[in-house]
């Protein structure tokens, strides 16, 4: 297609979008993105990753900001502008049914985070990190270091792994009520893993005013995921693209699907909407 002339700003997700399940990036995704943003269109992550989980060979691609903690918070052009935080009751309240429940867990805020100890053994088995192995300061490697304080009125969402099917299930009815629980959407945490937030804290919420705050349409907004927490943000933006290793729910939620990340999906994406 050829470049358009009308400028567009574009929400990317990370985990299977940029990033593929063996931690890679296809070399045309950073490309693609940079010359998106030399044309004069504006490129954003929104990702349901906080900000301390981005890692820096993402981040090194450069953005104009990002929509992190799945809409907790915002940062654009170089000012965070949302923060969302769970009520204190509210974050103890999950955290005692995880508890009840058995299960380990994340508690992430935008400069916080809480790892059960047995959340932290499972993250060392999932990046082939010993006990005494040394680990990156960035990613999901900020989990392995020194636990901090148990805090409850930083977090702005939760992760909880495990391998139960019934786990998904039980979290969902003892705080289904009070909390959005949708599957886990970070590769290797279980089949029974799962994501927790306050309910009217979304991707689709935090690009809404985003895209108000700027002076800009939802209209002229390009979004871009494949998992289920991409879903509301798919349907908002004036063209929803899921990739082609989306789940189902995902390419049913898009107004287009491209091809998988592996095979240049979003770069493909970006040169059939003329950003390129």
């Amino acid at each position: 297609m050829p470049r358009t002339a009308r400028r567009r700003i574009v929400f990317l997700d990370i985990d299977g979008t940029i990033l593929d399940h063996d931690g890679t990036i296809p070399p045309s995704t950073p490309d693609a993105i940079r010359r998106a943003r030399a044309n004069g269109h504006l490129v954003l992550l929104a990702t349901g990753r906080t900000p301390y989980e981005v890692d820096v060979q993402v981040t090194d691609i450069g953005f104009d900001g990002i929509v992190a903690g799945a809409g907790a918070f915002v940062e654009y052009d170089g000012e965070w502008i949302v923060e969302r935080l769970m009520p204190e009751a509210s974050c103890r309240r999950l955290r005692e049914e995880f508890d009840a429940l058995g299960l380990d867990y994340v508690l992430q805020g935008r400069e916080y985070f809480y790892a059960t100890a047995g959340m932290q053994r499972h993250l060392r088995r999932q990046l082939g990190v010993s006990d005494g192995e040394g680990v990156s300061d960035r990613g999901l490697g900020r989990y392995l270091g020194e636990i901090p304080p148990l805090r409850h009125d930083r977090t702005a969402k939760a992760v909880f792994s495990g391998d139960d099917l019934g786990a998904y299930d039980a979290v969902q009815r003892a705080v289904g009520a009070e909390f959005t629980v949708i599957t886990g959407t970070i590769p290797g945490m279980g089949t029974a893993s799962g994501e927790v937030s306050m309910p009217a804290v979304t991707k689709g919420s935090a690009i809404r005013e985003l895209v108000d705050r700027i002076g800009m349409d939802l209209a002229d907004a390009i979004a871009i995921g494949d998992n289920n927490n991409d879903l509301e943000m798919l349907e908002l933006a004036g063209v929803g693209i899921a990739m082609g290793n989306g789940t189902l729910q995902a390419k049913e939620a898009a107004d287009e699907v491209t091809a998988p990340i592996d095979e240049d999906g979003l770069a493909k994406a970006f040169a059939r909407h003329g950003l390129l």
